[in-house]
């Protein structure tokens, strides 16, 4: 049981990282872009400021994943910690 646990953690991050971070980003992209407005339609800032944030999140979720991965590197050559102790061996 212990396995198929794992596999099923290993399983749902990956959907969520591997599917989830494009599908939010494209939406980010086509909210900015509907906010922006044609000639037919005037702008939404809304729509705008949300396809900013949402496009925001997946850089800020970018940058804390390589933080993750290099955390090891970081704590032996500069001595910082960013994430909780269990982070680190």
């Amino acid at each position: 049981m212990d396995i198929v646990s794992s596999i099923s953690k290993v399983l749902v991050v990956g959907l969520i990282l591997g599917a989830g971070l494009p599908a939010l980003f494209a939406l980010g992209m086509r909210a900015e872009a509907a906010g922006e407005g044609q000639l037919s339609r005037p702008a939404n800032p809304a729509l705008k400021y949300l396809g900013y944030a949402l496009v925001g999140i997946v850089l800020i979720v970018i940058v804390i994943g390589i933080l993750w991965v290099t955390r090891q590197t970081l704590s032996y050559y500069f001595d910082l910690r960013i994430f909780p102790d269990f982070a680190y061996k």
